[in-house]
């Protein structure tokens, strides 16, 4: 049921019943999705992988870890050292700052990986089937951030797959270091689902006029095309809802650990919420030199 939304699966201490078990069924499935099961002895392997300061791993799990790691090894595991962080490129377009990108482009609200994938997507991708909602070859994706990051120009006609520019859109908010509606709103997003029905565009509104002007810019500017997006479903199958479930989570996501299965409900229905209700929400807060697509 959720192959085709799965990028990769990570099974940490994968015991000989499991393996036995995966051998019986991987006949059963297709080599492209066999090539996402990964198997890692330890938690420590995960590094290499994701970011694993950033997982919620139970105490228990961590102390398993370490007995295995004492048997196999007779010691503990090794401290892994993070090397430093490089400087970012002039020209870098993931992995930085909304002030730093605006920074180094003569002052530009709107960053220019956003407002190049948006264009293309306006022009080529609104009435595509399941925008957004497909994946694209991972190398082809790191491809296209290298040449960002590089300040070189990226023709997405070359590639000849629309999805290709709408995953680099997701990608570039999903790896901003401050999520673009801000840690802060983190907690008043959650409570949307307390609100009285009737008062929540209302609700929602409040949050989203208190959000720095910068993010806040962009945000309309983001919320805007997606708006044009749903007005297109009886195309492309993707409802306001739909995009929400994409979108939800390169939106908004907490400071330390990551988002629980119960905060995907609020979420979700708050950037739906945004988008049903763009013109309402944003229409009162105009910010000079700000730009629609």
């Amino acid at each position: 049921r959720y192959k085709k939304n799965l990028k990769a699966l990570y099974v940490v201490h994968p015991t000989n019943f499991i393996k036995i078990l995966w051998n019986i069924f991987k006949p059963l499935t297709s080599h492209k999705f066999g090539k996402k099961i990964i198997y890692l002895k330890y938690l420590s392997d995960l590094r290499e992988h994701l970011k694993y300061d950033q997982l919620n791993i139970p105490q228990e799990v961590i102390q398993h870890d370490e007995n295995l790691w004492r048997k196999q090894k007779g010691k503990l595991p090794p401290v892994v050292k993070i090397p430093p962080p490089r400087p970012p490129l002039p020209t870098q377009q993931f992995g930085v700052s909304l002030q730093y990108i605006k920074d180094k482009n003569k002052g530009e609200l709107i960053p220019p990986v956003m407002k190049e994938t948006v264009s293309y997507l306006k022009r080529k991708g609104l009435q595509v089937e399941g925008l957004f909602r497909r994946s694209a070859s991972v190398q082809t994706i790191k491809d296209v951030q290298k040449l960002y990051n590089q300040g070189k120009s990226v023709n997405f006609d070359y590639y000849h797959d629309i999805h290709i520019p709408a995953v680099i859109l997701k990608t570039f908010l999903r790896e901003l270091p401050q999520p673009l509606l801000t840690f802060e709103c983190y907690d008043h997003i959650l409570g949307i689902t307390s609100v009285e029905s009737s008062l929540r565009v209302t609700r929602c509104k409040q949050i989203i006029h208190g959000l720095p002007e910068h993010n806040y810019v962009v945000l309309k500017y983001l919320i805007c095309f997606l708006h044009m997006v749903s007005r297109e479903s009886i195309y492309n199958r993707m409802t306001a809802s739909s995009l929400a479930c994409v979108f939800g989570l390169n939106l908004i996501w907490p400071s330390k650990g990551t988002v629980s299965l119960s905060a995907l409900v609020p979420l979700n229905l708050f950037t739906e919420l945004l988008i049903d209700f763009y013109m309402n929400i944003f229409n009162s807060r105009t910010v000079p030199g700000e730009i629609l697509p």
